[in-house]
C-alpha cells in the first residue's frame, strides 16, 4: 500500500486548525491551486461559526445556528482529502506521521480548553465543575461524542447544568476522521485510478451513512446516537471529500479557469437583453445557496424529521456547491473572501473552542432574561478571548527559540507558539488533578455555597428572609374604578399576563380551613408535577396535610394527563395543581384534555421556569386556557422565580431551600387569597 505523508493543507478544523502556512496567512486574490488559499473557505467559515454562537446564545433566535457545524464538517472533508490526494498518488511518508501532526496541532487548543473552562468554571459557575471533571478525559483524548451517545446525552435537550466541554464532541468526531479516513482514502487511491471510481465509492459511502441516519432516527426518541456518531455524522465529511476529488488533478497543475464561465447568452426580458454568461449563473445559484443556508439557521428546527432524513446532506450539499463556486474567478468567490471573512475565518477554531463555557458562565441558568446590550458585550468579550487564545496558543510564529518547538516539515520556519506548550501542559495537569479521588461534591457546595450564601439556608432562615422580603416591599395601592357622568362603570376584569395570577372564579376558599397563624391549609389538592414538585413536596405536606403530592423527574406533560385520569377515577379533590410542562412543550390537546377531566373542579396551572426555549409557549398555552376558561387559573412560578433568581440553584430549575419556601407560600396565597 502507498505511504501517507501528514501534509500542512491536509485538514481544517472551525478556524486557523489548518496545516499550510498559506491557509493561516490569505493570499491576494487568484486561481486556487495545490498550494494556495482558497478564500471562500473564510468566508464560509465565518458564516459557520457566526451560526454556532448564535445557537448557544440564543437557541430561540437561530434555531437552526448548529448547521453552521455541517459547513465546518464539509471543509473539513475537502481540505483534508485535497491535501492527502497528490501525497498518495506521489507515495510520500508514513501514516504515523500524519497521525502525530494532527495530534499535535489540535491537542494543545483542546487541552488549553480544558484548562480555560476548568479555571473559570471554578472561579464564578463551580456547580459545572463536576459535568467538566466527567467530560475532561473523554474530551482529551477524543472520544467525548461517544462517551455521549453511550451516556444518552442529548446536544439538544442540554439544559441548566450542561458541560462547558460539551462542544468539544466536534474536535473528537474530527479526530475519529482523521485517524479513520486517510487509510480508506489509500486503499480508494491505490485499487482505482479514474478519477470517476474514486468519485463513485466516495458518493457510495455518503449514501450508505446517510441511510444509516435514517434508519437509526425514531420520532420522539433521543437523537444523541445520530448527532454524534461518526458513522452517521461522515456523510458530511465525505461530501467534502467528495468535492476534492472530483477537483483533483493528477497533475499537480492549478486548475483552470474555465473558459466555459465566459461562454455568452443573451435572454431578452421584454425589451431588454441581457447578457448572461456561465460564470453569472454560477454566482447567482452560490449567492442563492447562501441565502438559503442564512436562513435555514434561523428557521430550521432540529427536532424535525426530515433533517434525519436527509436533511443534514442537503445543508453538506449546499455548502459544497459554494465552495466550489469560491474556487472559481467570480463574484461570489469576491464576497466570501472581504478582510471581514477573513479575519472571522482565521479566528474561527479559537472562538469556536472558548465561546461555550464563556456562555455558560456569563449566562446562569438563574437567569431570565438577557438584555440585547448585555448580549453584545458577550459577544466582544468572546471575540477579545477567542483573539488572545488565537495569538497565543493557535496561531504559528517564526523560526522556533524554545526547544520543545517542533519544526514544521513543509514550511520549517512555521512553528507553534511557546503558549500552546503551556497551555497543553497546563491542560494535563488539571486533568490530572481532576482524576484524584477528591471529594469533589463537597468542594463544589464550599464553592458555590461562597458565592451565593442562600444555597446554605435552613427553612427557618429561609422562612425569615422571606418575611423579611415581604416587608420590605411597598404595599400596592388598590385600583380606583373609572367613574362615568351617569354612573360607576363595572370594573371590567383584567386579562391575566405572564406576570399576573389568575384564579378560578369557582374557587371557595369557604370549603376549606386555612390557618395563617400556623401556615396551614386543609383543602384537598391533587399536585402534579415533575422534579420540582417532587423537590417540595415535603414541604407542601407540612403545610397542605390533606394534599396528594405526585411529582416525578423528567415526567412529560402527557404523561401527567394519564395520572390525572387514575386520580381522579378514585379521588374527589377540591382543588387540582397541574405543574408540569418543563421537560417538554404540552399540545394545546393535553392542555385541553386538563381542563375536560377537571369537570368543572378549580384549576391552576404553574408557569414553567427552565432554561430551554419552550417555556414562553407553554406559558402562553396556560394564559390563554385561564382566558378561555372561566375554572382555570394560573400560578405564576415563572415570574415569581425569574425577579428572584436567588430562590433557584444554579441550573436554573429547581428551588433551593429559599425557593422551596417561597413556592409553598405562593401555592397558600393561591389557594387561600386573602
Amino acid at each position: 500500500m502507498q505511504r501517507i505523508i501528514a501534509s500542512g493543507n491536509a485538514s481544517q478544523l472551525p478556524g486557523g486548525v489548518s496545516a499550510s502556512a498559506a491557509s493561516i496567512r490569505p493570499v491576494a486574490r487568484r486561481e486556487s491551486t495545490a498550494g494556495s488559499h482558497i478564500r471562500v473557505i473564510d468566508g464560509l467559515r465565518a458564516l459557520a461559526i457566526g451560526g454556532v454562537l448564535l445557537y448557544h446564545a440564543r437557541p430561540s433566535l437561530a434555531a437552526g445556528g448548529f448547521l453552521g457545524v455541517t459547513v465546518f464538517l464539509v471543509l473539513s472533508g475537502f481540505l483534508i482529502t485535497r491535501g492527502l490526494l497528490g501525497l498518495l498518488e506521489s507515495g510520500r511518508c508514513s501514516y504515523p506521521g500524519f497521525v502525530a501532526r494532527r495530534a499535535r496541532r489540535i491537542w494543545p487548543p483542546v487541552l488549553t480548553t480544558i484548562a480555560f473552562a476548568a479555571v473559570i468554571v471554578y472561579m464564578w459557575a463551580p456547580s459545572l465543575l463536576l459535568k467538566l471533571r466527567a467530560d475532561a478525559v473523554p474530551s482529551a483524548l477524543f472520544y467525548s461524542n461517544w462517551s455521549y451517545v453511550f451516556r444518552r446525552v442529548s446536544y439538544f435537550d442540554a439544559a441548566g447544568l450542561p458541560s462547558p466541554l460539551t462542544h468539544l464532541w466536534y474536535t473528537s468526531l474530527i479526530m475519529q476522521f482523521y485517524l479513520l479516513w486517510p487509510l480508506l482514502l489509500a486503499l480508494v487511491v491505490r485499487f482505482m485510478r479514474r478519477k470517476w471510481a474514486r468519485a463513485c465509492t466516495v458518493a457510495a459511502l455518503i449514501a450508505a451513512s446517510t441511510a444509516e441516519m435514517a434508519m437509526l432516527y425514531m420520532p420522539g426518541h433521543d437523537t444523541s446516537r445520530i448527532y454524534y456518531g461518526l458513522d452517521t455524522r461522515a456523510a458530511e465529511l465525505l461530501v467534502g471529500a467528495l468535492l476534492a476529488v472530483l477537483m483533483h488533478r493528477a497533475d499537480g497543475g492549478a486548475p483552470s479557469a474555465m473558459a466555459w464561465r465566459a461562454r455568452r447568452r443573451d435572454v431578452r426580458i421584454g425589451s431588454r437583453v441581457l447578457p448572461l454568461t456561465a460564470g453569472r449563473v454560477v454566482d447567482m445559484a452560490a449567492f442563492l445557496c447562501l441565502a438559503v443556508l442564512i436562513v435555514s439557521m434561523f428557521a430550521v428546527d432540529a427536532s424535525g424529521a426530515w433533517m434525519y432524513r436527509g436533511g443534514f446532506l442537503l445543508y453538506a450539499l449546499l455548502t459544497a456547491a459554494m465552495l466550489w463556486a469560491g474556487t472559481l474567478p467570480g463574484a461570489f468567490g469576491r464576497a466570501m473572501g472581504v478582510k471581514a471573512f477573513v479575519y472571522l475565518g482565521s479566528r474561527s477554531f479559537s472562538l469556536y473552542l472558548v465561546h461555550y463555557p464563556l456562555l455558560l458562565v456569563m449566562n446562569p441558568a438563574t437567569r431570565a432574561h438577557t438584555p440585547w446590550w448585555a448580549v453584545i458585550g458577550q459577544f466582544a468579550v468572546i471575540l477579545v478571548v477567542g483573539e488572545v487564545f488565537y495569538q497565543c496558543i493557535e496561531a504559528l510564529r517564526g523560526a522556533p527559540w524554545l526547544p520543545w518547538t517542533r519544526r514544521r516539515r513543509d514550511n520549517p520556519e512555521r512553528t507553534q507558539r511557546p503558549g500552546a506548550f503551556i497551555g497543553a501542559v497546563t491542560g494535563v495537569v488539571i486533568i490530572v488533578i481532576m482524576l484524584l479521588p477528591l471529594p469533589w461534591r463537597q468542594l463544589v457546595r464550599e464553592r458555590s455555597v461562597a458565592l451565593r450564601p442562600e444555597l446554605a439556608m435552613t427553612a427557618e432562615q429561609a422562612r425569615k428572609e422571606l418575611d423579611a422580603q415581604r416587608g420590605a416591599e411597598p404595599a400596592k395601592p388598590a385600583p380606583k374604578p373609572k367613574e362615568t357622568a351617569a354612573r360607576p362603570a363595572t370594573p371590567e376584569p383584567a386579562k391575566p399576563k405572564v406576570e399576573a395570577l389568575k384564579v378560578p372564579d369557582n374557587l371557595d376558599p369557604s370549603r376549606w380551613r386555612c390557618d395563617a397563624a400556623a401556615g396551614t391549609c386543609d383543602a384537598r389538592l391533587l399536585v402534579v408535577g415533575d422534579s420540582v414538585t417532587e423537590g417540595v413536596a415535603s414541604t407542601l405536606m407540612q403545610h397542605f396535610p390533606n394534599a396528594h403530592v405526585d411529582g416525578a423527574v423528567s415526567r412529560q406533560f402527557g404523561t401527567g394527563v394519564d395520572l390525572l385520569r387514575q386520580y381522579l377515577a378514585s379521588e374527589d379533590p377540591q382543588l387540582i395543581v397541574f405543574a408540569l410542562g418543563t421537560n417538554g412543550p404540552p399540545t394545546q390537546q393535553s392542555v385541553d384534555e386538563v381542563i375536560r377531566l377537571a369537570n368543572g373542579r378549580p384549576v391552576y396551572f404553574l408557569t414553567t421556569r427552565a432554561p430551554v426555549a419552550w417555556t414562553d409557549q407553554t406559558n402562553r398555552l396556560f394564559i390563554d386556557a385561564a382566558n378561555a376558561h372561566p375554572n382555570v387559573g394560573v400560578i405564576d412560578w415563572s415570574a415569581l422565580s425569574g425577579a428572584h433568581p436567588e430562590y433557584l440553584y444554579d441550573d436554573g430549575t429547581h428551588p433551593n431551600e429559599l425557593g422551596t419556601q417561597a413556592y409553598e407560600r405562593m401555592l397558600m396565597r393561591a389557594v387561600c387569597p386573602q
